[in-house]
């Protein structure tokens, strides 16, 4: 159990951990590292429901919140998304990018 870690924070090690500064993770595999990392924080039973192109859907809460961290991440340039379901970590340089055009 990883105590008092946020979302973001357990993303970023896990994609780090898995390699994601070298190739694009899928969105599968990064379930099932963070469900090994911090299984305590992973609750299927807990489930979020939420209507997806006009069908219901449910799933595990934790997996949505795993896909916020993603976006948190991608918005302060620390991952970039590679198409549907991959990601990576990114450069430095495009760290500086992100950093030059949020101001």
């Amino acid at each position: 159990m990883v105590e008092g870690k946020t979302w973001t924070s357990i993303v970023l090690e896990v994609l780090k951990l898995l390699g994601a500064d070298a190739r694009a993770v899928q969105l599968k595999e990064i379930y099932e590292a963070v469900k090994r990392f911090d299984p305590s924080k992973c609750d299927d039973s807990n489930i979020y429901t939420h209507t997806y192109k006009g069908r219901r859907r449910s799933e595990p809460r934790w997996k949505r919140d795993v896909r916020d961290a993603l976006l948190k991440l991608k918005r302060k340039g620390f991952v970039v998304s590679e198409g549907r379901g991959l990601w990576r970590l990114a450069t430095p340089s495009q760290t500086a990018q992100t950093s030059c055009t949020s101001s």
